[in-house]
């Protein structure tokens, strides 16, 4: 297992998904627990500018998906969904000794984060959307047409064809233009760097194409909207007022409106890339949305005892 901020003194652990897949999942910090879950295809560096400030206010959960980082490809098709992956969490939260705990998903994370919410509302007193949506990812990002293109695409391509296809995006983002293609796009805007991206070339390298092809196909499918206007617990939605994955008037507001007495902070020129470049206001929102719902910070012990008998 790689070692993950080692200046943070990281624990690592392993723990089985329902369909026998190992997962790595890591913690830092001292204090009350936050989760933190990814975006597909993306694994624990994104929060690379954050994790440091968090650490010393948190005990932070981090963990990677089936085919990412240092989990194994996923054993079975079923164990790519969004369902199984929210599954995935609250092992990840049993293995961690955490039996309540905030949790912040990011991009499809978001997606993954309210279906735990929906199937375990008593672990999660609190729930952070960040640049993410609620379901039904493509038919709103990449102007929509690019998203519902794209994810045709992934669909037509048979399965032995995804390691070649694969092969060929690494090859595409390692190309001298890809940067201010990626930029002028508005996939990122310039407050992420091309080490930011450097770091994400790197981790594409290491992912399963099966495993993260079935994700991104899951993700396509799953719609987690209907739990918005009955969600039990509070919800911060942060939108980047340039996202063109997770758009703001599409994504960020719709979601804001549907969830009664849910906050909405905006990035001002922030795009799906602002882990890196608006750490700070991220942080800052996120860190003041646990101080204001969630006062006392003894949130893990809470939970009833029986809850961490859970398999």
């Amino acid at each position: 297992m790689k070692t993950l901020y080692p200046q943070l003194d990281p624990e690592h652990g392993t723990v089985a998904a329902a369909d026998g897949t190992r997962l790595a999942f890591h913690t830092v910090g001292q204090g009350p627990p936050l989760v933190l879950v990814n975006g597909v295809s993306t694994s624990n560096f994104f929060w690379a500018k954050i994790l440091p400030q968090w650490a010393s206010r948190y005990r932070v959960v981090l963990w990677d998906y089936k085919g990412h980082g240092d989990s194994e490809a996923a054993r079975t098709r079923a164990g790519t969904s969004i369902e199984a992956m929210a599954d995935d969490l609250g092992r990840v939260m049993v293995a961690a000794d955490v039996a309540r705990a905030p949790v912040t998903g990011f991009s499809m994370g978001s997606q993954v984060a309210l279906e735990a919410c929906r199937t375990d509302p008593d672990r999660f007193p609190a729930v952070v959307s960040l640049l993410g949506t609620s379901g039904r990812v493509y038919d709103r990002a990449l102007w929509r047409v690019g998203g519902v293109v794209a994810q045709g695409a992934l669909k037509g391509t048979p399965r032995a064809a995804r390691k070649v296809l694969h092969r060929a995006m690494h090859l595409g983002m390692r190309a001298p233009l890809a940067y201010r293609v990626g930029r002028l796009a508005g996939l990122f805007g310039c407050e992420t760097r091309p080490d930011d991206i450097a770091a994400y070339i790197d981790h594409f390298a290491r992912l399963d194409p099966a495993t993260v092809a079935d994700i991104v196909l899951a993700a396509g499918a799953h719609d987690a909207s209907d739990v918005l206007a009955d969600l039990p617990m509070p919800l911060l939605v942060i939108a980047g007022e340039r996202d063109v994955f997770a758009p703001l008037d599409r994504v960020g507001r719709p979601i804001h409106a549907a969830a009664p007495g849910s906050k909405l902070v905006v990035i001002p020129g922030g795009t799906h890339g602002s882990l890196f470049g608006h750490a700070p206001q991220i942080e800052a929102a996120i860190e003041a949305f646990i101080d204001d719902v969630l006062p006392g910070r003894c949130w893990n012990e809470q939970a009833p005892a029986d809850e961490r008998s859970r398999p």
